[in-house]
């Protein structure tokens, strides 16, 4: 490599955004192959089990072994496989937050049909013909459900205090 073209590399990776796990400059293709091969090998990674993964010839895997792991500490695969995985795994919290909160909305659509249907039901009933248990039992279920469409109860009925929410003991009610 020429003194420019080192000068163009240095100025590039400044410039432009660059993520560990891609192809270093200097890394070979089979340096970069053999690499992600390990990277993809996943949190019980070694270099034995992914030349396994791509080398049925035991003769060929103990020659590999040595290169790979002379590769493995010239471009630093452990830090850059682990710096992967934060990625990955920042990229599954991401996915995730945002399956939850899709289905909470749902859920409070849900709900919120649920409680019109029953504010209905009740409109056009007959008074006489409500039990006290009836009644009870509705609007009790219609209540946690709600609060646990927006958050204020977890699932199992335990309530979760909010900021800037008080919450009181027993002894401390009414006082």
């Amino acid at each position: 490599m020429t003194d420019i073209e080192k000068v163009i590399e240095e100025a590039k990776a400044e410039i432009l955004p660059f993520e560990s796990w891609e192809q270093l400059p200097g890394e070979s293709g089979g340096a970069f192959a053999a690499f992600c091969a390990f990277r993809d090998f996943g949190p019980t990674r070694n270099i034995r089990k992914a030349i396994e993964g791509v080398e049925k010839d035991t003769a060929v895997r103990a020659k590999r072994y040595r290169v790979w792991r002379n590769w493995s500490t010239h471009f630093r695969w452990r830090d850059r496989a682990a710096e992967f995985d934060k990625y990955t795994e920042k990229l599954k919290q991401a996915e995730h937050r945002k399956t939850i909160e899709a289905q909470g909305e749902m859920h409070r659509r849900v709900t919120g049909k649920m409680l019109d249907v029953v504010s209905k039901k009740l409109d056009t009933m007959n008074p006489e013909d409500l039990t006290q248990s009836n009644v009870t039992e509705w609007v009790e279920t219609a209540i946690k459900a709600e609060r646990e469409s927006v958050g204020l109860v977890a699932s199992s009925g335990k309530s979760e205090p909010k900021q800037g929410e008080l919450t009181f003991v027993p002894d401390f009610e009414g006082l």
